[in-house]
């Protein structure tokens, strides 16, 4: 193409851009955001599309054209105003996503208060808006992100990261801009069913966010099982095709078969620690029974990665071969001539480790590590209910055991070492998934700050340490679960039949030991209270406030929570050493 042809279509697209801005002729379509926790709708990413006859009509091609001809402001306007207008229009729910090019601020078009404007004339708030900044730029660009994220919060709106992990900056925008979103680009997503590393990836994303306070939108999810598999992971949103695609009319509301998944997806402990060999299962080549030894023998010098091989039998997993065993034995002298045709079910390693995909993580490195003779480098075969379904790295399982006790270090109180709110909370959320009835008791100190501030941290601690000593004693640590939550806090789950006996044992245990804490012979103490007034203490008291959730309503901790909130305060308005039985169990 000649350049004077090249300019006449640039010309052409200008002024096509420029109708399409004056004219109001861009179409906004609306794709869901949903929550995973709670299924629901919680609102609505608003993408661009020109008219189907336009020359303009696939967003790349429009934006690319705005960025040419320093219009891109002047275009971001146009498609804030569609999109504003058409989503309170259509009356939808939950927040409106807007996407917004910082570059933009650049543009001489660019000017401050439209936004408002536009927002004040259709009948939405501020809260109501979300702009998303893409990280995606130059590292010399992220004063622009900068200015961007600072200007719009500053103005009531909220902000969101989009395409986390696809830019130059990563981390480093996340850490500066502190959004109050954070969305994982989709090559993290893709295939995230299949692919450890990208499992971990998220992983560490979701653990930063949870830390800080962000929340973290998981985008271009496309098929169940990337869906399923982000559920049990603990992602808080989500967003994709597999949930709705963009569309000018979108459904107000989740379908049917997405509610029933995204429970049905959830984790699901066999106790409170959990993490089974499905996590770690990895795809491998692998080889029928009837295969000869030689071909084999060659593969492994094909590929020095291959550690070993699963022999697997149609759809049933008979077991590994040792690449060190096999090698060796095709070493000695007429090895070739002996076993090159004979099949490699007869080189099977007796040591083969078979596990289901439910397997508690922790067994399967018990029986790895407990046989003297058993070989460290050959990984182990992971069936699902008899069918080979991959297998797992002992590199991989080692690394996990490791992880899960390093995050129960993490999630423990130092003072106690009783788990902290964490593995509470993934307690509470396993006995609901598994419909198991249980009782939650809320155990809180009463008039502690007072007593901490006359007798100071060494006494307060003294206390807690006291009543964490009484809790593991009344409880059965077969059944029930103690977690310390913070201060003087404690919560216990019952599943103990007879926890309200053991609740009247903890507050006598408690009364009796109580009085000791107090220095010498003295009964009472002045000090101040919540309100700075000066006062008159006796020993200290225990409040237990208890609850049992009706587990066919409630469905998170969150809702447990609730409820357990309420019995705690009507057990500390009582006064003294009480314990509280609340009725209601529907939050």
């Amino acid at each position: 193409m000649s350049l004077q042809s090249t300019v006449f279509t640039q010309i052409t697209l200008q002024k096509e851009l420029r109708r399409l801005i004056d004219f109001k002729l861009l179409k906004p379509v609306f794709q869901p955001i949903m929550a995973l926790e709670n299924p629901r709708i919680i609102g609505y990413e608003a993408l661009i599309r020109g008219p189907d006859d336009s020359s303009l009509e696939f967003p790349d091609k429009l934006f690319q054209v705005a960025r040419e001809s320093r219009l891109l402001a002047s275009l971001e306007f146009a498609c804030r105003e569609v999109s504003c207008e058409q989503f309170a229009a259509l009356n939808l729910p939950g927040k409106l996503f807007l996407n917004m090019s910082p570059i933009a601020f650049t543009d001489s078009q660019y000017r401050d208060g439209v936004t408002r404007e536009i927002l004040q004339r259709v009948g939405l708030s501020a809260e109501r808006v979300v702009f998303e900044l893409t990280e995606s730029q130059p590292l010399d660009e992220l004063d622009l992100l900068r200015a961007a994220s600072d200007h719009f919060q500053r103005q009531g709106f909220a902000v969101a990261l989009d395409d986390l992990g696809a830019g130059y900056a990563g981390l480093r925008v996340w850490s500066e801009l502190r959004p109050d979103y954070v969305k994982i680009d989709r090559h993290f997503i893709s295939g995230i069913d299949k692919d450890p590393v990208k499992r971990e990836f998220v992983r560490a994303m979701l653990d930063i966010a949870h830390r800080i306070g962000h929340k973290a939108i998981a985008e271009g999810i496309e098929t169940e099982a990337e869906f399923s598999t982000l559920v049990a992971m603990g992602v808080e949103y989500a967003q994709g095709y597999f949930i709705a695609r963009p569309a000018a009319v979108p459904a107000a509301e989740l379908s049917a078969r997405l509610m029933s998944l995204s429970v049905s997806s959830l984790r699901r402990y066999q106790d409170n620690f959990v993490r089974t060999a499905g996590e770690i299962v990895v795809d491998s080549v692998h080889v029928s029974p009837q295969s000869s030894a030689e071909s084999l023998v060659k593969m492994f010098r094909a590929d020095v990665r291959l550690s070993c091989v699963p022999v697997v039998d149609g759809d049933k997993a008979l077991g590994m071969v040792s690449r060190a065993e096999l090698l060796n034995i095709f070493s000695h002298r007429f090895a070739h001539e002996l076993h090159a045709q004979k099949t490699v079910r007869e080189f099977i390693s007796p040591r083969s480790i078979i596990v289901d995909v439910n397997t508690d993580l922790k067994a399967v490195g018990q029986l790895i590590s407990e046989d003297p003779q058993q070989n460290l480098s050959v990984d182990f075969v992971i069936c699902n209910q008899g069918r080979y379904l991959g297998v797992g790295k002992v590199r991989n399982l080692l690394r996990s055991i490791t992880e899960e006790k390093l995050r129960l270090a993490r999630h423990s109180n130092p003072l106690t070492q009783l788990p902290g709110n964490v593995p509470l909370y993934e307690w509470v959320d396993h006995l609901l998934i598994q419909q198991q009835e249980f009782v939650v008791a809320y155990c809180d100190i009463n008039h502690f700050k007072p007593f901490n501030d006359a007798f100071g941290y060494g006494a307060g601690d003294e206390a807690i340490l006291l009543l964490s000593r009484i809790l593991c004693d009344a409880i059965d640590g077969k059944g029930d679960f103690i977690g310390h939550v913070g201060g003087d806090d404690f919560i216990v789950v019952f599943r103990s039949e007879d926890w309200r006996l053991r609740c009247e044992a903890i507050l006598r245990e408690f009364i009796a030991a109580s009085a000791d804490l107090l220095p010498g012979q003295q009964l009472d103490y002045w000090s101040l209270d919540r309100q700075g007034q000066r006062q008159k203490f006796g020993p200290l008291t225990l409040a237990i406030g208890c609850v049992s959730p009706d587990i066919s309503v409630c469905k998170t901790h969150h809702q447990v929570s609730q409820l357990l909130a309420d019995a705690k305060h009507s057990a500390k308005v009582l006064g003294g050493n009480q314990l509280f039985y609340s009725r209601r169990r529907k939050p």
